[in-house]
């Protein structure tokens, strides 16, 4: 359906005598105002669930022929924005592909042009709690079978940008973005129903606040949130919320909008599946069978320092036996690559507490991250110092 976009549009659509049809329909600017926002609500949710459409709101018509133009709406008492929110507050489930264009047509007076997609996320219910569609120029109430059809353009076309939540290997909780369709989405926006804090005080990343302008088939984004155990002890923003995610989908010419309800309250006391950290431990389990005989000569190496050990048997990570063993032979530490260790890595050769090992193993092991380092809570140079000197990093900017 062609949209017109400037005056002179709409005047050459009166005089060429363009009829209403189910996708276009010409109102009188008075169907614009504020006592008649059930019926402006209806109109519009009607197009979504047909085959989307324009309104011409400033043109007289009889017999579905328009005739002229009217006075046009009065811009002290509608503006777009009462426009865009009585679209927003009125129907249900929110339309997202609606675009309001104001035409000026006198000063103070204005005619408007708003275009509905058809929707793929209907039903869409008006203010007066009923169901339109588009039929024989009007916007009349939809049958049950009808809803259930509108209804079933959900379960045609599945969402194509999904948002998850996961932990990785049970200490830091992710949000997890992709494209799971075979076509891009363009345009990926993300609305989010609380405020969230961010770790360290950073700022939400860039793809989260403002945007992915192409999302790629497959393509998987993964962006790291809290440390499981700040986030849980309920200090670090809201366990429960939801993402609006809204995309332009490329194959159906049309732009899509999902809700994700997301709740890490119910994670708490609760001994929640960890299949990533499965499958990881189930590599390392076949790993360790091959080593096996090597682990053997450093146990019977390393008896006689068992003064060290924990309570139940050998308490010490690969990177500290190594560096014993330097030791033993009179060689000086050997710096240790950060990243893969696990927390435990920084315990020991830092001698922090567990608080405080999760939060490097955030900086250091999983993003790499050392510029990070000094905004870290409880972090002071004596450590920083001795991070530098038992740690290979790839910056020293932040612990000059």
């Amino acid at each position: 359906m062609h949209s017109p976009k400037t005056l002179s549009d709409i005047e050459q659509m009166v005089r060429n005598q363009v009829q209403e049809n189910i996708h276009l329909d010409y109102k009188d600017s008075r169907a614009v105002r504020k006592d008649a926002r059930d019926a402006f609500a209806k109109d519009i949710s009607a197009f979504a669930n047909s085959d989307g459409g324009v309104i011409v709101y400033g043109v007289q018509e009889i017999d579905h022929l328009p005739i002229a133009l009217d006075q046009g709406v009065d811009d002290n008492e509608i503006s777009r924005e009462w426009i865009e929110a009585a679209i927003l507050t009125g129907i249900t489930p929110r339309i997202d592909d609606v675009r309001i264009l104001p035409i000026v047509l006198a000063p103070g007076r204005s005619l408007y042009v708003i275009e509905v997609a058809k929707s793929f996320r209907g039903p869409h219910q008006a203010s007066d709690k009923r169901y339109y569609k588009r039929h024989n120029f009007k916007s009349v109430p939809m049958e049950d079978y009808e809803i259930a059809d509108v209804r079933n353009r959900r379960q045609r076309h599945k969402p194509l940008v999904s948002f998850e939540t996961g932990f990785y290997r049970d200490f830091i909780t992710f949000f997890d973005i992709a494209n799971i369709g075979e076509v891009v989405a363009e345009n990926v926006t993300f609305e989010f129903s609380e405020q969230l804090p961010w770790p360290n005080n950073k700022p939400m990343p860039e793809s989260l606040s403002k945007g992915i302008s192409r999302l790629a088939p497959r393509q998987r984004l993964r962006f790291r949130y809290f440390a499981t155990h700040e986030l849980l002890g309920g200090n670090n923003g809201p366990l429960e919320f939801s993402v609006r995610i809204s995309y332009f989908h490329t194959e159906l010419n049309a732009r899509i909008a999902e809700e994700w309800p997301i709740n890490f309250r119910a994670y708490q006391d609760s001994m929640h599946q960890r299949s990533e950290m499965q499958a990881e431990v189930k590599d390392a389990i076949e790993g360790l069978k091959k080593l096996t005989e090597t682990v053997e000569k450093l146990r019977r190496t390393l008896e006689p320092l068992g003064t060290i050990a924990g309570a139940t048997g050998l308490d010490l990570s690969a990177p500290t036996i190594r560096n014993i063993n330097r030791l033993k032979d009179g060689l000086d530490p050997e710096p240790i690559d950060p990243q893969g260790q696990a927390p435990g890595v920084f315990s020991e050769v830092l001698g922090v507490d567990r608080e405080m090992a999760l939060k490097l193993y955030g900086a250091l092991s999983y993003e790499h991250d050392p510029e990070s380092l000094s905004s870290i809570p409880g972090m002071d140079d004596t450590l920083l110092m001795k991070i530098r000197g038992r740690f290979v990093l790839k910056s020293d900017k932040d612990l000059g």
